[in-house]
C-alpha cells in the first residue's frame, strides 16, 4: 500500500510538473503575443495618424479639382473617387483593428485563469488575429504611398491646368 501511495504521489509531482512546464511555455507565448500587440498598437496609431491626413490632403485636392474652370481630364475625376475609397476603406479596417486590439487586451486579463486546453486555443485565435491585422498594416501602408502618389499626380495636373489658364489670359 504504501508503495501504491508512494507511485501516485510521484504520479502527480510528474503530471503537475509537466504541466508547470506547459503553463510556462503558454505564458511564454502570451509573453509574446503582447510584444507583437505593442508592435500592432504602435503601427496602428501611425496608420491611423496617416489615413486622417490623408484625408485632410484628400479634401485639399478635392477642393482644388473642382475649383477648375475647365477639366480637360476627367480621368481625375476617376482617380479622385478611387482614392477616396480607398482611403473610406482603411478608415473601416482600422476602426475594425481598434475593437481586435481592446478585445485582445480584455481577453489577456483573464488568461490565468483559463484551462491549459482554453488558453491555447485563445493564444491560437489571438496569433491568428495579429497575422491578419499586421498583413492589412503592411497592405495599408503601401497603399498610402500609392494614394500619396496619386494624390501628387492630380495635383501636378492642376497646376499644369492652372498655369495653362494663366498664359492664355
Amino acid at each position: 500500500m504504501r508503495i501504491y501511495v508512494m507511485f501516485l504521489a510521484l504520479v502527480s509531482i510528474g503530471l503537475t510538473s509537466c504541466n508547470d512546464g506547459s503553463t510556462k511555455e503558454l505564458a511564454q507565448q502570451q509573453e509574446e503575443l503582447k510584444k507583437q500587440n505593442d508592435s500592432i498598437i504602435g503601427m496602428h496609431e501611425t496608420l491611423t495618424a496617416k489615413n486622417n491626413e490623408l484625408k485632410t490632403q484628400h479634401n485639399q485636392v478635392s477642393q482644388q479639382l473642382r475649383g477648375l474652370e475647365k477639366l480637360e481630364d476627367s480621368t481625375q475625376l476617376e482617380k479622385l473617387t478611387s482614392i477616396e475609397a480607398k482611403i473610406r476603406n482603411h478608415g473601416a479596417k482600422l476602426a475594425s483593428h481598434r475593437e481586435m486590439i481592446e478585445s485582445h487586451n480584455e481577453l489577456g486579463q483573464n488568461f490565468g485563469e483559463l484551462s491549459t486546453d482554453a488558453k491555447k486555443k485563445q493564444l491560437s485565435e489571438m496569433q491568428k488575429t495579429h497575422d491578419r491585422i499586421m498583413s492589412e498594416q503592411k497592405e495599408m501602408k503601401s497603399e498610402h504611398d500609392i494614394i500619396e502618389k496619386q494624390h501628387q499626380s492630380i495635383k501636378d495636373m492642376i497646376a499644369k491646368s492652372a498655369s495653362g489658364d494663366e498664359s492664355e489670359d
